[in-house]
């Protein structure tokens, strides 16, 4: 791969200072000029890249989405069995918010700001993360991996504890060790919280 022009090099600088101002500030509460002086550059400079604050937020936005996407898609599910494929899903997500936090503040917190294009493209990442999931979930059935469940509300649950884990992370600055969440946030999706031992002895 060759190297950057110096106008792509200089539009993903634009992009990065926009990702730490925004995930600080806001998007309502950013203004170009601070993005121009975190970049260090003149605003009028940004405006040659970028058509306005939404167009560059969304722009940032998309990329942000798209970098967290490939760090997902990294972690291998052919060869897994399903707890190995649900750790290395946490593990990516956890990676990503630890090691991205400005940008994770963005994907998972401002992300209002969208027209409809930009909707429909996120949208459809989702539908498409929830049918990999939903395959392979029923995979997991068929091999007698898990027991039958609806493959639907399984995401859901999944998908709200992956989601869950970016708040402590990227807002309050828990830096947990990653194969060590992983592994806790496993066990309880494989062995849930009930003490089947003490029940059983209760009921003794």
């Amino acid at each position: 791969m060759g190297e950057k022009s110096p106008r792509e090099a200089k539009k993903e600088i634009i992009i990065e200072s926009a990702v730490k101002v925004f995930s600080q500030k806001g998007y309502h509460n950013t203004h170009m000029g601070e993005i121009a002086a975190e970049a260090g550059i003149g605003k009028a400079t940004i405006y040659e890249y970028f058509d306005s604050k939404l167009h560059l937020f969304q722009e940032m936005l998309e990329k942000s989405m798209g970098k967290y996407d490939q760090c997902l898609s990294k972690s291998g599910t052919e060869h897994y069995s399903a707890k190995e494929t649900i750790a290395s899903f946490l593990e990516a997500h956890i990676s990503f918010c630890r090691e991205n936090k400005n940008l994770t503040r963005i994907v998972f917190w401002d992300s209002e700001i969208l027209d409809e294009e930009l909707k429909d493209w996120l949208y459809n990442m989702r539908i498409d993360k929830e049918k990999r999931l939903m395959e392979l979930a029923e995979r997991w059935i068929a091999s007698g991996e898990i027991r039958k469940v609806d493959t639907f509300i399984l995401n859901m649950v999944l998908s709200g504890i992956i989601g869950a884990t970016w708040v402590p992370i990227a807002l309050d600055g828990w830096e947990p060790d990653v194969g060590d969440l992983s592994e806790k946030l496993n066990d309880i999706i494989f062995y849930g919280i009930k003490n089947d031992r003490k029940e059983l002895c209760n009921e003794n």
